[in-house]
This record gives structure tokens, sequence and C-alpha cells, in this order.
């Protein structure tokens, strides 16, 4: 069982200003959300992105001038009972005094779906009504748009399926939003020959100066190879027919931001912005997908729009806040996540520490569970870091600090019995790379420096000041396609069942 507390966070720029420049290309939001969704309900704007396989499942943040965002909850404490993983892409939309979000998640088939939840509140949670879109092999990225008072809900599909060219669909929504109605039809298809390069998704639907703009992503949005890239169209209504602006792609990568793109146009105050993702060079693409915004200009000619990106001069900067944990509240702090499918663990709060088990129990790391064990983490939000915290208890378990990126790929160092431990997973392979004995009995404090998400010098203290350093491990196994890696603590499971507990009394995570 795990439980939380509620932390808001105010996550600042820089101080309020009464006129605002042109926003070229900020970030907005600390760490890794891909994917973002905005809408703006009375004043205020809600923003929501993928959460992959973490939980709590879609983090939500509000502003009110698209700028300072605060934490408000998450969608889903727990997943809803018809998933498995793979949530992404969250489009939340305001209809007739509700909430709703549409996202993406596989269900028990392991079949990408399109699921809509709705609320009344955003602080209260959210009510699952199930599957929406189940459409072959594959339905993600929704949007929905309300055209002369009919609701569309339009998506990605064909994305698995080798014998068809991949399509942005569309379909009527019933008047409470939680059905389709009509036929299918289709919006756009995926080019092979241009730098859409087959894919297309991410989509959404503006309306401005009597055209209807699907904004849209295309080529590979994801890893070290990804080429993400912002495109247009536009139409007349919804139900086409949708051209293309002859100058695609309008947003591409520079010196700073890489892979653009998936995002969601807004209006604030007579101007346009454009909410959306890029990984940063620093800690590519270890690190993940960053939330950024930019300025949409319009033509005055022509009507298409355009990003107010400085390309030579990109803004370089990464928010980043430092965080501490001393484990003195009633509950875990918000922050921290847990990787699904969820493990068989317990994490509770006892006299300032963090009482952390495995009830896997089951000795070997390769065959059963996570060979990386249980993991409690949160997401680094710069590529140069410290991360410390201190081990309170020696037992057979080996418990400490990790760097995580999936189950199969891992690293970490802690203690296990009477000696400190370096580790790391790769493909699945449980490897301690070097092993010291430790001739103490106590807390040991440990301490892992990270510089540009992959280098990862390590350190521990007996007498909690003077630190010797141990060994320099590579993350080589931490770029994963779709999300970055998370920092943390772990236990790793035991053969013995009264011997899977790790107590933490701190953590500590310091930006340089």
């Amino acid at each position: 069982m795990i439980k939380y507390c509620f932390l808001s966070v105010l996550l600042l720029t820089g101080c309020q200003q009464s006129t605002r420049s042109v926003i070229s290309q900020q970030q907005v939001i600390p760490g890794e959300l891909p994917d973002p969704s905005v809408i703006e309900v009375n004043g205020v704007y809600y923003a929501t992105g993928s959460s992959n396989d973490w939980a709590p499942v879609y983090p939500i943040y509000k502003s009110t001038d698209l700028i300072h965002w605060s934490f408000v909850s998450y969608l889903f404490d727990t997943p809803p009972d018809w998933t498995v993983s793979s949530y992404w892409a969250p489009e939340l939309f305001y209809h007739n005094g509700m909430f709703y979000c549409y996202y993406t998640a596989r269900n028990k088939e392991g079949v990408s779906c399109i699921g809509v939840a709705t609320a009344t509140s955003l602080e209260e949670g959210f009510q699952d009504h199930g599957p929406l879109i189940e459409w072959g092999s594959e339905a993600i990225d929704a949007f929905v748009y309300k055209e002369e008072g009919t609701l569309f809900i339009t998506w990605k599909a064909y994305g698995l399926d080798p014998d068809k060219p991949i399509q942005i669909l569309g379909s009527k929504l019933s008047k409470d939003g939680l059905s389709l109605t009509g036929e299918g039809f289709n919006l756009l298809t995926a080019e092979i020959n241009n730098w859409e390069r087959g894919g297309i998704e991410g989509q959404c639907i503006v309306e401005h100066d009597g055209y209807l703009y699907l904004f849209y992503s295309g080529n590979a949005c994801c890893g070290k190879d990804c080429d993400y890239q912002v495109g247009v169209a536009r139409a007349k209504k919804m139900e086409g027919p949708w051209e293309k602006f002859k100058q695609n792609p309008i947003l591409a990568s520079n010196s700073h931001w890489k892979c653009p793109g998936h995002g969601t146009a807004v209006e604030s105050g007579g101007q346009w912005y454009y909410l959306y993702h890029a990984y940063h060079e620093n800690g590519f693409p270890n690190l993940g997908r960053s939330t950024l915004l930019s300025q949409i200009s319009w033509n005055t000619d022509s009507g298409w729009p355009a990003f107010s990106i400085d390309s030579i001069k990109p803004d370089p900067t990464v928010m980043h806040t430092n965080f501490k944990d001393e484990f003195d509240a009633p509950l875990l702090v918000r922050q921290w996540l847990h990787p699904l499918p969820k493990a068989s663990f317990s994490a509770t709060l006892e006299n300032s520490t963090l009482i952390l088990r495995d009830e896997e129990g089951n000795g070997n790391r390769n065959e059963k569970g996570s060979p990386a064990g249980t993991m409690l983490g949160i997401v680094p939000e710069s590529a140069d870091f410290t991360v410390e915290t201190t081990v309170n208890n020696q037992n057979e378990a080996l418990k400490g600090l990790t760097l995580y990126v999936t189950a199969q790929n891992s690293l970490g160092f802690g203690i296990q019995n009477d000696s400190l431990v370096a580790w790391k997973v790769k493909d699945g392979h449980f490897n301690p790379l070097k092993t010291q004995y430790l001739d103490h009995q106590g807390p040991v404090r440990l301490k892992a420096t990270v510089k540009n998400a992959s280098e990862v010098s390590l350190h521990f203290s007996i007498d909690g000041s003077n630190w010797s350093d141990f060994t320099v491990l590579t993350a080589d196994n931490l770029a994963w396609w779709s999300w970055g890696m998370r920092v943390g603590v772990a236990v790793m499971p035991t053969t013995s069942r009264d011997q899977t507990q790790a107590v933490f009394d701190r953590f500590e995570v310091i930006y340089k």
C-alpha cells in the first residue's frame, strides 16, 4: 500500500509582469511531461500530459497566464481496471460544466484504446467511463472539438497496421461526450516521401478567421533517433476537405530543443500559444521530454500560422527546483511515483523515516517481477544533479539509491548485509558491478553525482559528513524510446520474507 499527502508546489519562471514579451520557446512546467494538453475555463488554464508507465496517472496543473503553473492533482491515483499500461496523451475538454479527459491506455489484450473520464472538479478526482474508441490494432491521441454545437473527436489510427497508411480519423460524439455517433471519417493521411515520413499524430484543432486549423506532428516522436516536427492543415469544416500547408513543417529542432511536437494551441489575451514537448540538448534522450510554450503568429495575407521562435538563439533555460523529503509528513508527498504495472510492495512513513518493503521476496531478480525490485522515484528536472539518501538498516535486502527507466533497465548504489554494492540492470539482467565490505553498523549516507544524465559518480559516508568515493557508472542503459528516467530509492527482493525492508530517513536532489 502506498499513501500520499497533497503538496501544491508553485512553479515559477520569473516575476509576474503586467506586459508580456513574445514567448519564443520557454519551458513552463519542470521535469518530463510529454504530450501536453491545455484548456481554459473561466480564466484559469489547466494542463496535463502523458504518464507512460508511472502512477499516479496524469498529473494536472493550473495557471492564470500559461507561464506560472501549480500542481493540482492526478487524474487517477489508481489506474482504471480495464487498463494495464501505456498511459499516453490525455486530452482535457470542458463541456456543459463538466471536465472531460480523453486518454490513451492499453487494455488487457495489449491494444491501445481511448478511454474517457469526467469530473465536476479537478481537485476531487475523475470518474472513469471505460474505453470509448477501440479501433483495430490501435487508437491513440484523442482531441475533441465543438463545431456549431456538435462534438467531434479525432484520433490517430493504423499506426500498427503495415498494410495501411497512418491516418487522423474523426467521428461525431454524443451530446454527453461519452459515445461515438455516426460513421468515422478521415481528416489527414500521412505521406511517406516528405518530412512526415509516414507518421502523423498529436493533433489539435482551433478556429481562426473562418478556418479550422489542425496542428499535427510528424515523423519519429521519441528516443535518440527522433525527428519530430509540427505541421498544419486547414479546412472550412470538421469533415473537410483538409488542405496541408505547402511550407510544412512550421516547427522543427534547433540547437537547444530537439524533436518538438504533440501540443495544444490555446488563446490568451488575444494572442495564440502552443504548449508542446521537446527534448533538451542536455541529458538527451535519457532525461525525457519537457513542456514548452511558444507564441503563434498568423500571416495577415495567407492566414497560415507560424511560430515566433528565434532558431539561432533559442531559450536554453531548463526549469529546476531542489527537492528534499525528510519523510516527516503524515503521508508521502505527491511527487513520488511508482512504476506500473504495480508490484507487490508497501511504503509507509514512521518516525520521520520511509519504510519501503518488497512483498515479492522471491530471491530471483531475473525470473519474477522487476529485476530492479521495488522502486519509488521522482522526475529529475535537469541533467546535472546530486541525489542523496540515508539508509538506516542493514539486512539481506539490497537497498539504496536508483536511477530507473524501466523494470529492465536501471542502475543503483546500496547496502546489502555488511557490504556496499553498485549494480546495473541491463536488458532485464541484474549485474553487481562493485562490492565492498563495510565495517560499520548504523546509518550510511549514499550519494550519486549525475552529469548529463549519463555519468554517475557514487560516494558514501559513515559519519554523515565525510565522503568516500566508491565508483563511477555509465548510464548507457537508461535511454528509453518514449519516457525518461526517474531517480529515487529501491529495495531488492530476497529469499527471506522478513528481510525485504528498507528504512530511509531522508532523500534530497540538488541541481547544479
